[in-house]
């Protein structure tokens, strides 16, 4: 498993992984009197480029696939038509993606349920919901929907906040009560989100932490490592605190 160099992917056995890339987004912008039409272009071209840089013959959406939690959009449709013409596309679902599996049908793309799908030893989840027990065998569960960003202060007082991974072990004791046959040694993978406006300061004293896995304190996050989209080892998550 690699993370990629500056994007918010993994890169697996010849599998491109992402997720929240949350097409048609436009739509809630300009109801906010924000207009940028081509966000969800961007989003696409940035995809095809790594999929031509990694020559991915898949490519696997870890949930938020669309903005719209019920109705799935033109552009939405359009865009993964195209995708699904470049490589094998998987989708896990996510709790935005009310209505997909019908439209997904008709192009030819599997979806698979919010417990997620196992990929080459490797638990792939959108987040909102309890992953399958399959998924706790892997070797690493990768987890979207928390959009994680950290927060950082430089000498001069700015803030800068940037997308960035986070890595954490599992609490043997707490994860046991739910999955008593997991692996004891699988790592939960905090997914950064595709789309550059989604995220989430979780260095931030109070932000909410999204999903059962993170609300039960399945893994210990606040020893997590914290690791910039450039590589770099900025820390443990409670050393990063704001």
């Amino acid at each position: 498993m690699k993370f990629l160099y500056n994007a918010p992917a993994i890169l697996h056995r010849g599998a491109l992984i992402i997720g929240d890339t949350h097409f048609g987004m436009e739509e809630k912008l300009r109801g906010r009197g924000i207009f940028d039409e081509m966000l969800s272009e961007r989003i696409f071209g940035r995809i095809m480029l790594l999929l031509k840089k990694t020559k991915a013959k898949k490519l696997i959406i870890a949930g938020d696939v669309k903005d719209d939690i019920l109705r799935v959009d033109e552009k939405t449709i359009d865009i993964l038509g195209r995708l699904a013409k470049r490589a094998e596309l998987a989708i896990v679902k996510g709790n935005h993606d009310g209505g997909l599996e019908k439209i997904c049908g008709v192009l030819g793309i599997g979806v698979s349920g919010p417990g997620g799908i196992v990929y080459g030893k490797i638990g792939i989840m959108h987040g909102h919901s309890w992953p399958d027990e399959k998924l706790m065998q892997c070797d690493y569960l990768v987890s979207a929907h928390q959009h994680p960003q950290i927060s950082v202060v430089d000498r001069s007082g700015k803030i800068h906040r940037q997308a960035a991974w986070l890595v954490a072990e599992a609490d043997a004791e707490k994860t046991r009560e739910t999955y008593p046959a997991f692996n004891g040694k699988i790592k939960l993978v905090l997914l950064p989100a595709f789309n550059p406006l989604v995220g989430s300061t979780i260095n931030k004293p109070g932000e909410r932490q999204l999903g059962p896995i993170l609300n039960n304190k399945l893994f210990k996050l606040n020893d997590a490592l914290v690791i910039g989209l450039d590589g770099s080892l900025v820390g443990k998550l409670k050393d990063v605190k704001k």
